[in-house]
């Protein structure tokens, strides 16, 4: 009996000794730095209480103690968005169902005890462990499931990164144009104020009549609201470019650079762009891969039979004394139940992820021509207001300007002259904005950083800059009240 029971116990000191793995749950985490760095050319922290973090919260301050770039702000947002951080604890997941999948599983142990009520009356009782033979043949199968499960995982963590990135720079753009915005309402605000404050004034004088003095303070009321609607909607773009990139625990000590930067002289063809989509985009090698993935479950759950296989060793003390010691084996028998309900559901799964990476295919080149209708339309709309109207509107005022000054037109033309460059100031920051979210967008329809060597094509022809000689931005401003009559 001794020797039994110590065989026993070696058995189930080696497999358990066998079976101890460790699971290490950023194992695949720098396969996601490498995907972001190569798409993106930004870094990513999983903040695990190491050096690391400290090295990272120096960096956020060294950026946020400097005007943001764009890339300054999606890099603190990578570094700081506790969104992302939460998407990082998927990679431990599917690397401890990795861990779990190469595992064998653990061996039964299973007795009794009787009692007789008649002689011989000693105590029987019986002990067996039992192994799960086939066990072992399965253990490729369930890794290789696992794996392309972890694969799929860095996919969709990296893609949230590229879509927090997005994200952050459409915000980014967003702040930057609304506190354009309310500057330039601010000053149509105070300009309008004046050309009220001016008809209010002649109109005592008996210059203006009622009608001009109604519709000056009607536009000046106006704009005020125009303007409380302005601030309101930088500060709502403000606090989502702070949750974005993780600062809403602190104060706004930092700042935005200036200015947009003018758009790019033009993108590569629509087939070029389509082809890089296709090689680059990550939800549609996912959805490919899940092919693969479904294939291998499809091929575990036809091998469900060897998972039923057990042997072992039987101990047994009878109640005259007696010990008796053998195999045990038991298997399910498939009388009733072939899975066949399981294989035909997972066919039919396969079938549809197939269907569904096909379809994938279509919405990626519909999302990649969009994005680059939108990016060539705005592109467009920012040239013709930087090359043409802006212009336009400079020399207007010029030339107002200097026909106040030598008194050929009053002060209500010029502040009216004054308004409609701020208008047309706020229209092209609102210009530049649409052009920077829909390039973000075409990047984000791209899988990758757009190619920096554009194709230049006919109809996408480069900005135009100004000429040296047009008239400054802001002309000397008018005294209100100044009295004198055209020539």
């Amino acid at each position: 009996m001794t020797r039994s029971v110590h065989s026993t116990a070696v058995l189930l000191l080696l497999v358990a000794i066998a079976g101890c793995a460790t699971v290490s749950p950023d194992k695949r985490f720098p396969d996601v730095q490498r995907e972001v760095d190569a798409r993106s050319g930004q870094r990513v922290l999983w903040r695990q209480d190491r050096p690391e973090d400290r090295l990272a919260d120096d960096a956020v301050a060294a950026l946020l103690a400097r005007p943001l770039s764009t890339g300054d702000a999606v890099q603190v947002a990578l570094f700081r968005n506790t969104g992302l951080q939460a998407t990082f604890e998927d990679l431990g997941i599917a690397q401890a169902d990795v861990v779990q999948a190469g595992q064998l599983r653990n061996p039964d142990i299973a007795g009794f005890l009787r009692f007789p009520d008649s002689p011989p009356s000693g105590l029987n009782w019986n002990i067996g462990v039992d192994i799960w033979l086939l066990d072992g043949f399965l253990v490729p199968i369930r890794e290789r499931l696992a794996g392309a499960a972890e694969d799929q995982a860095i996919w969709r963590v990296t893609e949230q990164v590229l879509r927090l990135a997005a994200e952050t720079r459409a915000a980014y753009f967003a702040q930057q144009a609304d506190a354009k915005a309310a500057t330039a309402q601010e000053e149509l605000a105070e300009l309008l104020r004046l050309a009220s404050d001016l008809s209010h004034d002649q109109a005592g004088a008996g210059n203006v009549d009622d009608l001009r003095l109604a519709a000056d303070i009607a536009a000046f009321q106006q704009t005020r609201l125009a303007l409380i609607q302005s601030r309101s909607a930088t500060r709502a773009s403000l606090e989502k470019l702070r949750r974005l990139m993780g600062l809403t625990d602190q104060p706004v000590g930092w700042s935005l650079a200036a200015d947009a930067p003018m758009p790019s002289a033009g993108e590569p063809s629509e087939e070029e762009l389509v082809s890089l989509a296709i090689a680059s985009r990550l939800d549609l090698a996912s959805a490919v891969a899940e092919v693969q993935h479904q294939e291998y479950a499809l091929e575990l759950t036809k091998k469900w039979w060897l998972a039923s296989v057990q042997v072992g060793v039987e101990t047994e003390r009878s109640t005259d004394g007696q010990f008796t010691t053998g195999p045990h084996i038991s298997a399910e028998l498939p009388i009733f139940n072939q899975r066949q309900g399981e294989i035909a559901r997972q066919e039919a799964i396969i079938r549809q992820v197939k269907h569904h990476a096909s379809s994938m295919q279509a919405l990626v080149r519909t999302e990649v021509r969009t994005a680059l209708d939108r990016v060539v339309a705005a592109r467009h709309v920012a040239d013709l207001y930087s090359s043409e109207i802006l212009p336009l509107r400079r020399r207007v005022l010029a030339a107002t300007q200097d026909r106040y000054n030598s008194m050929f037109v009053g002060v209500f033309e010029l502040l009216s002259t004054k308004a409609e460059m701020t208008v047309g100031e706020t229209a092209f920051a609102r210009a530049l904005q649409d052009y920077w979210t829909a390039h973000s967008d075409l990047e984000l329809a791209l899988g990758t950083r757009v190619p920096e060597t554009p194709l230049l094509s006919p109809e996408r022809p480069p900005t135009e800059q100004p000429t040296p000689s047009e008239p400054p931005t802001t002309p000397t401003a008018p005294n209100p009240h100044q009295q004198h009559q055209p020539k």
